[in-house]
């Protein structure tokens, strides 16, 4: 099972970035960064989030772009409520967007 598999509005976020095409796949993983960044105390994964990405370079579909691996990773390192609140975010947006 996929670590965002596990709390279903994580799983519909990713997915829903999965589907966008490439630049607003980008700009949702910045906005995750953005948000991992502003509301997550514990920065301490952060710092080592673009070693490990550099060291363990995958070959998922989020892999290919740098943005993208980054967001997932900080989305991934911080604590399961924050991953949800920031994914419920991100669908409300899109929604916004896609409403618009």
């Amino acid at each position: 099972m996929r670590w965002y598999d596990l709390d279903p509005d994580v799983c519909m976020a990713i997915s829903m970035i999965e589907c966008s095409n490439l630049p607003e796949q980008v700009k949702y993983a910045q906005r995750i960064i953005d948000l991992v960044m502003e509301q997550d105390t514990d920065m301490e994964y952060i710092r080592s989030t673009t070693q490990y990405n550099i060291e363990h370079k995958y070959q998922r579909w989020y892999d290919k772009n740098d943005t993208i691996s980054k967001a997932f990773l900080y989305l991934k390192g911080t604590t399961k409520e924050l991953q949800r609140e920031i994914s419920l975010t991100i669908l409300k947006e899109q929604r916004d967007y896609a409403a618009a």
